[in-house]
């Protein structure tokens, strides 16, 4: 099987808050499992459907506001009880006052994992 992705998934345990954007009000809480500049996976309690848009809060461990971005799902599998279902999304969009502060914490992880 072919690796089609383009870039290098670092894993992590960032915490995540994630709301539909069709549904007003709820939030949900995940952790974040590995992620790219391109996109994130997680596990959550719930199971999100292929092509529904979220609203992401991603916490960066060095910073108390979180950088918002949007994101695609592209798949949803179940886990286990425990864990949930383990979830895959494009990201579509960052908080253009983020976007460097995230971009760093990429390299960052980058410089961690290889040098």
């Amino acid at each position: 099987m072919d690796n089609k992705r383009k870039l290098v998934r670092l894993e992590s345990s960032d915490f995540l808050q994630i709301q539909p954007i069709n549904e007003v009000g709820k939030i949900y809480k995940a952790q974040a499992s590995d992620f790219t500049f391109m996109g994130v996976c997680f596990c959550s309690s719930v199971q999100w459907k292929k092509g529904q848009v979220l609203a992401i809060n991603y916490f960066l461990p060095e910073d108390n506001e979180p950088v918002k971005m949007k994101m695609i799902v592209i798949w949803s599998e179940f886990i286990s009880s425990k864990q949930g279902y383990f979830c895959g999304g494009q990201i579509t969009e960052i908080e253009k006052k983020k976007q460097a502060q995230f971009a760093h914490y990429y390299y960052k992880k980058l410089k961690e994992k290889f040098f």
